[in-house]
């Protein structure tokens, strides 16, 4: 999980520094984002995002996935509940983030004190986290506007991904996610 998650943090082919366990979760996370990026439906969903939004489109695409994912958690996850989730994340990242980066940890905690995880499943939680990412660019970007383009083209979203997470669940399974 671990790996997984702070997969971005680790550059280049710099997993091969790392532990079995943390290389495997940063590889996964590189095999999901090639699935995702490649997928057809993918493609097509960048589409219903206005133009203006370049190459964000995809990072957009990504929290989206993660709403439709957070608000459904229990259908998308055969039952897992997803506040015990948000709280064993928070232990184990928290456990290893220090292997990634200095300042991973207050991530982690930032995370749990915003209730990121959880708060996906609102378009609130979805466009305050957009906001974040916006402040992360040194240049103006349109990412603390991506709330509103959840929202003008939510239903067809909402049915790509319903479509997607069954190929991304053939592919990689639900083990990823306990």
């Amino acid at each position: 999980m671990a790996g997984n998650f702070f997969a971005d943090r680790v550059k280049g082919n710099l997993w091969k520094t790392l532990e079995p366990s943390y290389a495997a979760g940063v590889l996964l996370h590189r095999r999901i984002d090639s699935f995702t990026d490649s997928h057809l439906r993918v493609k097509a969903a960048k589409q219903l995002l206005d133009p203006s939004y370049g190459l964000f489109r995809g990072v957009l695409l990504d929290v989206f996935w993660d709403h439709f994912l957070a608000r459904d958690f229990a259908l998308y996850t055969e039952g897992l509940d997803p506040v015990h989730f948000a709280q064993d994340a928070h232990r184990v990242l928290s456990a290893h983030a220090l292997v990634f980066h200095p300042q991973a940890g207050h991530i982690v905690q930032a995370m749990e004190r915003g209730n990121w995880l959880l708060g996906y499943a609102e378009i609130a939680g979805v466009d305050r986290v957009l906001k974040q990412m916006a402040q992360r660019f040194p240049h103006n970007n349109p990412m603390a506007h991506g709330a509103k383009a959840l929202e003008s083209a939510y239903t067809e979203l909402e049915e790509t991904f319903a479509g997607f997470w069954p190929d991304l669940k053939e592919e990689f399974g639900l083990y990823s996610l306990r």
